[in-house]
């Protein structure tokens, strides 16, 4: 299982719950593929929330080694306020603003088309069509929700490589 590659325990069990999911949805798939659809997309949805929280989450423990309770602070309610919907380019500019070098490896790492990104964007759409238009807009699958989670944990690896 490759959520196992993810050293933080709090991201590691929120990817494990997912992975559960993923689970139960290709098991309904052939049976109920209405229900598999349906949790497909409230999957889609988790991650996205599962993206955000893990950023934050890993940017709030970089800024901890500062050990200035007061910059901390700081740092943690800006980033709880202004990182949502988590694209390439946000992530790209809010590792810049702690340092070129983590926007740099994280811009080289994912280039603007490939797997990964593709995946994080797809997701990210997809929770904006889910709000705005509704869930016959999406059609997604048990294996687009696997396929996405694969690309989504190798997002997450790398960015705890960079802000450890």
């Amino acid at each position: 299982m490759p959520v196992r590659r993810i050293k933080n325990k709090t991201i590691s069990t929120k990817l494990s719950e997912i992975q559960s999911l993923i689970n139960d949805s290709k098991a309904w798939a052939t049976t109920e593929p209405r229900l598999a659809a349906h949790l497909a997309t409230y999957i889609d949805v988790y991650l996205l929330g599962v993206i955000e929280e893990s950023v934050e989450l890993l940017l709030k423990q970089r800024a901890g080694k500062c050990n200035d309770p007061e910059v901390c602070n700081y740092i943690n309610k800006d980033v709880e306020k202004r990182f949502r919907n988590p694209s390439r380019q946000t992530i790209l500019e809010i590792l810049g603003k702690f340092s070129d070098a983590y926007a740099s490896s994280f811009g080289l790492s994912f280039p603007t088309s490939c797997r990964e990104i593709d995946a994080l964007q797809s997701i990210l759409d997809h929770k904006t069509n889910l709000a705005h238009k509704g869930i016959s807009q999406l059609g997604l699958t048990p294996l687009d929700a696997e396929n996405y989670f694969g690309e989504i944990i190798t997002v997450i690896e790398k960015l705890e490589q960079i802000l450890s």
